[in-house]
């Protein structure tokens, strides 16, 4: 893409803007069907298969000589089912590279204990997605997931972290809980908070749901009003850092001096090309003819920036 092109453009001799590239590895092989996910959203796959192993080789190694620090494997999709997963460890491993993985906490055909093992020493973040602390939360959001299994999953993955702290020669991945905030799990939040301080995890990730333009009956179900959001201040004595959107009305979003994303992020698709942001909307649902992705960004609207940003 024309805009990659410039960004790269701009990149210090031997070096890279990039800090981070996110490879789409199987965007529709998933084991769960989440409401809020956004190929269920959009009601059929992303349709451009599971990433040749060969694709995900040539792109971590082209911007490992370039400076990048970390990769994702995909965030659609469950990234664990990715056929070639363990060469893509086996690979940031010999790179010096640390992954950084999101998962729905199933913890597939291995079980949560040794992907605990797996994951701790070669990821630099953990994240496992929350659909509420209930299962009549779990239901509704993901109703293929059974609560306590999933609470124990959790329970396993941090505790495998405490008994290998001791002995480790290296930094240990951070644990994160990662939530989707809507009317169904509104309730849940502080609860979602409380249990990851009690399970030791190092971070929140609170955002507000986000919904394609076509999912109205969805978005009408489970949009909250920009006014709602979560007041930190009554969990500041919990020792977990929290971050996203749904800290603040939405009206009130903190000021921007630049996209957290463009320039400094990439995404890999299946076939190799590529994109500068995960803006679900530009993604599945096209760019009007004459416009560009920042121009009408879903994710961080104009509003977000400071009136001097460029």
């Amino acid at each position: 893409m024309d805009e990659i092109k410039t960004l790269l453009k701009k990149a210090p001799r031997g070096g890279s803007l990039f800090w981070r590239i996110t490879l789409l590895t199987n965007p529709d092989l998933c084991n769960l069907h989440c409401a809020l996910c956004f190929l269920n959203q959009r009601g059929r796959s992303y349709g451009k298969g599971e990433m040749p192993w060969e694709v995900a080789e040539k792109a971590v190694r082209t911007y490992a000589a370039c400076g990048i620090r970390e990769v994702i494997p995909s965030t659609m999709g469950e990234p664990l089912l990715y056929s070639h997963f363990e060469n893509l460890v086996r690979l940031v491993q010999e790179l010096g590279l640390k992954l950084n993985v999101t998962t729905n906490g199933s913890f597939p055909k291995k079980g949560a204990l040794a992907w605990a093992q797996e994951l701790l020493p070669v990821s630099a973040d953990i994240k496992v997605s929350c659909w509420g602390t209930s299962q009549k939360s779990f239901d509704i959001l993901c109703p293929d997931v059974c609560f306590s299994t999933y609470l124990q999953n959790l329970k396993t993955l941090a505790e495998e972290r405490q008994k290998l702290l001791p002995g480790s020669a290296e930094n240990l991945s951070r644990l994160s809980l990662q939530m989707a905030v809507c009317k169904t799990n509104r309730e849940d939040v502080e609860r979602a908070v409380e249990l990851a301080a009690e399970l030791g995890f190092d971070r929140v990730k609170l955002n507000r749901a986000v919904f394609l333009s076509h999912s109205k009956a969805l978005k009408e179900r489970e949009e909250l009003p920009p006014e709602d959001y979560l007041d930190r201040r009554a969990l500041e004595r919990l020792p977990v850092k929290l971050e996203g959107t749904f800290l603040y009305p939405a009206t009130e979003a903190p000021r921007l001096e630049c996209c957290p994303f463009f320039g400094r992020e990439l995404w890999i698709l299946p076939d190799g090309s590529t994109e500068p942001c995960p803006d679900p909307g530009n993604r599945f649902e096209g760019l009007p003819q004459g416009k560009n992705r920042c121009e009408i960004c879903h994710l961080f609207p104009k509003r977000f920036f400071s009136p001097d940003s460029n």
